[in-house]
């Protein structure tokens, strides 16, 4: 091989390199050679590829993949996390209209209840009789009925349907028969002669009666029974 020497001042050695560098050439020789013979620089070579290799192909099409894929990844994130904020606000949405049927639900239902309240009010209550007062109460004493225009007439009413009517010398009692009967039956399995102990074994409305049945000795106690029972039945 022959060596060929070139005497350059540093000026001219410096824009040669310069120049070298810019052709793209690491080793000035190298670019003293192409300029010597016409040949092509690294810059103006052309890079072939093969495109009927299947393994070139195959590993430039997996760069370009991955290329792709790391500039659409941060998209495809914000994108999921768009699609959680929107599932999310969508089951906001929906919970704020399940409570809102539920709470038109029960106002509804509140104002049916109050129309039902109101329509009741509104309703007059039809009077009772005095044969389902005295069903409802067991026993009418004529001392507490203080709004009677005519006493005699209402138990003479209570006595033509079926009450039990007692004549007491300060008033009138009326009994229904269901009354009438249990009190019939406890007084009959009290088995003291004392009257004050005998009543107050009794209901309070049983006791009330049996005080005043007894202070003008309409009931009497039996020895022979060993319990009490009315002087006369009615």
């Amino acid at each position: 091989m022959k060596i060929i020497s070139i005497k350059l001042t540093d000026e001219e050695y410096k824009e040669l390199e310069e120049k070298a560098r810019q052709e793209g050439y690491v080793l000035l020789s190298e670019y003293i050679r192409s300029v010597l013979f016409g040949r092509q620089t690294p810059i103006q070579s052309q890079i072939t590829i093969d495109v009927n290799n299947p393994e070139i192909v195959n590993q430039i099409t997996t760069k370009l993949e991955r290329k792709i894929m790391d500039y659409i990844n941060p998209f495809t994130a914000q994108i999921d996390e768009i699609k959680r904020k929107i599932a999310d606000l969508a089951e906001k949405i929906e919970e704020l209209e399940s409570s809102k049927k539920s709470i038109e639900k029960t106002e509804k239902s509140e104002e049916k209840k109050q129309i039902k309240v109101e329509t009741k009010k509104e309703q007059p209550q039809p009077k009772k009789t005095a044969i389902e007062r005295l069903q409802e109460e067991g026993i009418l004493f004529e001392s507490e009925l203080k709004a009677l225009r005519d006493p005699t007439a209402f138990f003479n009413k209570l006595e033509r349907e079926g009450a039990k009517i007692i004549y007491l010398e300060s008033e009138r009692i009326a009994m229904s028969q269901d009354f009438y009967n249990k009190f019939i039956g406890d007084i009959s399995s009290i088995d003291t002669s004392d009257p004050e102990e005998a009543a107050s074994k009794l209901e309070p409305k049983e006791a009330k009666l049996f005080r005043k049945l007894a202070k003008e000795a309409l009931v009497i106690y039996d020895a022979n029974s060993k319990g009490w029972k009315l002087a006369a039945q009615l």
